[in-house]
């Protein structure tokens, strides 16, 4: 019955939605053959990043029966974090789209 609660759901499915566009799009791509280290650096740090926010969402939702151990909410906010972590932290994500962007800033030479 809260508007909040069903426009913050609206909006939390349109992020998967745009995502999993990327994601199709980097796939195509890499059946095609392309190199798609860009998209799927966007992707990787995109879902980190939104499953953060999901979990976060929902286990606000739940309140206090979101952090006990049978609810699901509560794992996926646990487990979810290794989104960010394995395969490279956003930082390193960054640093490639920075690099593919041509925009990282190179060390000075000697």
């Amino acid at each position: 019955d809260q508007q909040w609660v069903q426009f913050k759901l609206a909006e939390l499915k349109t992020e998967v939605e745009a995502l999993r566009a990327l994601t199709y799009r980097a796939c195509d791509l890499h059946v095609q053959g392309q190199d798609v280290t860009e998209l799927a650096s966007m992707a990787k740090l995109k879902t980190g990043r939104l499953t953060r926010e999901v979990a976060d969402t929902c286990l606000q939702f739940w309140g206090g029966m979101g952090f006990t151990l049978e609810n699901r909410v509560s794992r996926l906010y646990r487990d979810g974090r290794l989104a960010s972590i394995g395969g490279g932290a956003d930082e390193v994500m960054l640093g490639i789209l920075a690099k593919t962007m041509g925009i990282a800033k190179r060390p000075p030479r000697d």
